[in-house]
């Protein structure tokens, strides 16, 4: 019996150690899915949270930039991204085909639908082009919902695809009529005097504080269990970006602007007008996510059956602090 105790002893020596170790562990390089705009992975990086969590992890935090949530999704179902911020979206269709957990919502409202000054409602895109981001975007679905609600069909409107950052330029030369895309590329054309906010995304769908949900972070379900605590310190990064955010705008707004080579006054215009909204209560809302789900469901961007019991399951606020 005493030989027994004596081993287990030296078993558990030998064991917690490694264990609390892997607890503390990390890969040499954690990939970070982005897209160049005002994410708040971008300020969790220039504001030196993200070189904390390295330099207590010994490890890289790699940005990996994507032009919109499609191409994203495909890489990180391939298994090439840990991370990734983008569209709540698709941070859905990540969560169902690829079984990533949504770790939190970073940024409310942020896509609206902007159009030639002299375009007075949705109904007067019968006959235009309107250019979207592509199908694996949340905003192909909420264009739809639009034309929807305006009584337009869609083949009345020719929707094109069209790279966001190329949107604002085509629409002041006139070769589209209108588009839907995300903050920075939404406030560019306004700040320019070019185009005019048609339809603010929040008056379609709001969801939270009267907002949509604008982005999320995403995680491969495995790396929580591989590195919880590298996980948990990568979420609160995050929670500190937004809350500098919200407490130091201007700081932000320089940030944004000197690592995008984005002009300032375009950032600073959307944070003051708020066509993007930053809070700091980043815990994913569920009634909120359930009713954005079902509206997924009906344009086939998602096919969750029990929208309740898969939240469940692929919601994840445990790292929140």
């Amino acid at each position: 019996m005493r030989a027994f105790a004596h081993l287990l002893v030296a078993l558990l020596a030998v064991l917690l150690p490694a264990a609390a170790a892997a607890q503390g562990s990390a890969p040499k390089v954690v990939r970070f899915g982005v897209q160049p705009s005002t994410q708040p992975p971008y300020i969790a990086r220039e504001a030196g949270f993200f070189k904390d969590v390295e330099e207590r992890f010994n490890t890289k935090i790699e940005f990996v930039n994507f032009p919109f949530g499609g191409p994203q999704n495909t890489a990180f179902a391939a298994g090439e991204l840990e991370f990734s911020q983008k569209g709540m979206a698709p941070c859905a269709v990540a969560m169902q085909r690829a079984k990533a957990k949504l770790l939190l919502i970073n940024i409310l409202e942020q896509t609206a639908i902007i159009s030639l000054p002299e375009i007075g409602s949705v109904a007067e895109l019968r006959g235009k082009k309107v250019a979207h981001p592509g199908k694996g975007s949340q905003q192909f679905p909420l264009i739809q919902l639009a034309l929807d609600r305006a009584g337009v069909k869609q083949d009345d409107v020719e929707l094109i695809r069209m790279d966001a950052v190329n949107m604002a330029t085509a629409l002041g030369k006139k070769e589209i009529a209108a588009y839907i895309a995300w903050d920075p590329h939404t406030t560019k054309a306004v700040v320019a005097g070019q185009g005019k906010v048609l339809v603010r995304v929040e008056t379609l769908m709001p969801l939270k504080a009267g907002h949509y949900l604008g982005e999320g972070v995403v995680v491969r379900e495995d790396v929580p269990q591989k590195y919880p605590e590298l996980t948990k310190a990568v979420v609160q990064a995050l929670v500190k970006a937004n809350a500098f955010i919200v407490d130091h705008p201007d700081d932000a707004v320089k940030m944004w602007s000197r690592v995008l080579g984005l002009d300032a006054k375009i950032i600073d215009y959307s944070l003051k007008n708020k066509m993007a909204v930053y809070v700091k209560d980043v815990k994913p809302d569920l009634p909120a996510l359930t009713k954005y789900f079902e509206f997924l469901n009906t344009y086939e961007i998602t096919s969750v059956p029990n929208v309740e019991e898969f939240l469940k399951q692929r919601v994840d606020a445990s790292f929140l602090p």
